[in-house]
């Protein structure tokens, strides 16, 4: 029994990574806008081409900051709502809009309660405390949304459908949801009056022990982040850096700052700031070294150590899932293709990930490498070559990024050939790599809902970036992980508690689009 509560815990911390995933995705485009914005208003531009200072072409470009803090401005109640969108079981609008109503409430009642106890002065804020959606608060963050969130959603999913008496018969079913939330939310306020403040000076504390490790510091962080992904817990590696004190805490231009993230956006948007690496090296730096030049290496050594009558497939395949490491930062569809059939390969990935994070240290690279600022490649153009003044040493991405290519390269081909590591395009006769389609067969995914145990045995669908992930009855009449690879193309299978993840990269969400209509689930 104690087992399979390990098991049910790690699946939920899988599938609130997932979650999580939503609102980050939304910072892309906020990044580019800043971007943009922050580079054709640097001084140095504008004295390089006049025209940018004209009253009308500022205002455009102060109007595409200004889009892009919208996102970075009010990330805790995005956070909020779209953990209880994503936990909810029905009536999603509903969880929605009490998680809005529980994010004000919590604020509120810290609000009220350290005013009064003259703790909070909202003329003189003191670290820890700041503006929440108008509200002078104690600063959660993002936690403070995902806790709201978490809470909203349990309570909609146990009382969304509820009967009260008669009497009280009109707030049955979903108006009670709001309502309980709004107590519950008010209740957590006060709770986190007390508690978050000690969380703020622990998460402080060590911050400064993380900060002065300096290079060893970054090797860890990146090491670690990458060597948690097989078992998609690597979110809880960089999510408490990227927002909160745990990632530094600065003043820039007279705000205080907590959170990579939220540091470095206020780095890009002030005139006179420069870039610091021990911000910068928590939103992964290093990941612009081996997502945009390594993983490319590895590719192109699988590629050519592929069987001949294999290689137009393998190319295709590796063009497929080389494309989002590139562009945004997404890994998981190159990892995954060389994760199971040699997991050694990724001990050594890992390993050279955390290279690349203390050489972008050393160098101080400051250009941030996730799909949350664009991924590295448009972070390269638009935080590094035209950031050059803020010192983005945008140079050094090319001068370490050529030789990790090479290096990542040589490993993989040596490693592929000596060992004889089932790569795309090595299998052995009968196994078929298959091409990444943009449409999913009749017959695939009767071939899926089959290996599943049939329509009947599964429960609920959902999907991450690569993953397919499954939640069934019986985990007994899931056909063995061999097959569907054989038999689909996925490239693994993690076995999880109540279900399974099937690993089909890019193709991970159209499938679940897919195996939802055909099994006519909302």
């Amino acid at each position: 029994m104690e087992k399979r509560e390990k098991k049910v815990t790690f699946s939920q911390f899988q599938k609130l990574g997932k979650v999580l995933m939503t609102p980050v995705m939304i910072l892309p485009i906020a990044g580019i806008l800043v971007g943009i914005g922050s580079a054709f208003t640097t001084k140095n531009i504008v004295a390089l081409w006049p025209v940018l200072g004209n009253t009308y072409v500022k205002l455009f470009f102060n109007l595409l900051k200004a889009m892009g803090n919208t996102i970075n401005s009010y990330l805790p109640i995005i956070f909020a709502v779209s953990v209880a969108i994503g936990y909810a079981e029905k009536e999603k609008g509903i969880a929605a809009l009490s998680s809005v109503i529980g994010f004000l409430a919590m604020n509120n009642v810290m609000n009220i309660l350290l005013t009064s106890l003259g703790i909070l002065d909202p003329a003189a804020m003191k670290t820890g405390q700041s503006m929440v959606m108008g509200i002078a608060s104690l600063d959660t963050g993002v936690f403070g949304g995902i806790l709201v969130g978490l809470l909203v959603a349990k309570l909609h999913n146990k009382y969304y459908n509820i009967q009260l008496p008669p009497v009280l018969g009109i707030f049955s079913g979903t108006k009670f949801v709001p309502m309980i939330s709004l107590l519950a939310c008010s209740a957590l306020g006060l709770v986190m009056s007390v508690v978050w403040p000690f969380v703020q000076t622990g998460l402080g504390f060590m911050g400064e022990i993380i900060y002065d490790t300096g290079m060893a510091g970054s090797v860890i962080y990146g090491l670690a982040e990458r060597a948690l992904l097989p078992f998609g817990l690597h979110h809880f590696i960089y999510t408490p850096f990227f927002f909160t004190n745990l990632g530094g805490s600065m003043v820039i231009d007279g705000t205080l700052y907590e959170g990579a993230v939220n540091i470095y956006n206020a780095m890009l948007a002030s005139p006179d700031a420069m870039f610091d690496v021990n911000i910068t090296r928590f939103i992964m730096n290093g990941k612009v070294i081996f997502a945009m030049f390594g993983l490319p290496g590895a590719a192109l050594a699988m590629y050519h150590c592929a069987k001949p009558e294999r290689k137009p497939q393998v190319k295709a395949l590796l063009i497929a899932a080389i494309i989002p490491s590139i562009f945004t930062g997404i890994t998981e569809p190159i990892e995954y293709s060389f994760l199971f059939a040699a997991p050694l390969l990724f001990v050594v990935h890992a390993g050279y990930a955390g290279l690349a994070y203390l050489l972008t240290y050393i160098c101080k690279v400051n250009i941030p490498g996730p799909s949350s600022f664009g991924g590295p490649f448009l972070s390269t153009i638009f935080n590094g070559i035209m950031q050059a003044d803020k010192g983005s040493n945008w140079i050094w991405v090319f001068i370490i990024g050529i030789p990790c290519f090479f290096l990542y390269y040589f490993t993989f081909r040596f490693m592929i050939t000596k060992f004889n590591y089932k790569t795309p395009g090595r299998e052995d006769d009968g196994q078929e790599v298959k091409k990444l389609d943009k449409k999913m067969s009749d017959e695939m995914m009767a071939t899926i809902i089959e290996g599943l145990g049939g329509a009947d045995n599964i429960q609920h669908v959902d999907a991450c970036f690569t993953r397919l992930r499954v939640k069934v009855k019986d985990k007994a009449l899931v056909m063995p992980d061999t097959d569907w690879k054989q038999k689909t193309g996925a490239n693994g299978v993690v076995q999880v508690a109540d279900g399974v993840q099937i690993i089909y990269g890019a193709k991970a969400d159209i499938y679940k689009n897919n195996l939802k209509s055909a099994l006519n689930m909302d």
